[in-house]
């Protein structure tokens, strides 16, 4: 049997019913929900990145071997002993380390 506009009477009642507008509305809000916290969380990333990066300039002006103590005042200041919750901050403080570290063996 066929319908008018050519469409199955199964197809037609099933997106019609409540139901499946429900559904496709709670997808719809879980889709906006997730947006949300995609952004939210690349706001964030983009935040730490922008904190790192001047850090990074701090540290590269210590590049000079003559400034030996100015680089032992910041690993002073930001001691690896403490637990922090941000694990870049952990990573970029190893790495802080290493090259006092490095520029101690030149």
């Amino acid at each position: 049997m066929i319908h008018r506009n050519n469409e199955s009477p199964l197809i037609s009642t099933h997106l019609r019913s409540p139901n499946a507008r429900e559904f496709l509305y709670s997808i719809l809000f879980l889709l906006l929900v997730a947006g949300y916290l995609v952004r939210t969380h690349l706001l964030f990333v983009s935040r730490a990145s922008s904190e790192l990066q001047t850090e990074f300039e701090r540290v590269k002006s210590l590049m000079i071997p003559s400034s030996m103590i100015e680089l032992r005042k910041l690993l002073d200041r930001y001691p690896t002993s403490e637990p922090n919750s941000f694990w870049l901050k952990n990573l970029f403080l190893i790495a802080l380390e290493q090259l006092g570290d490095s520029l101690e063996e030149i």
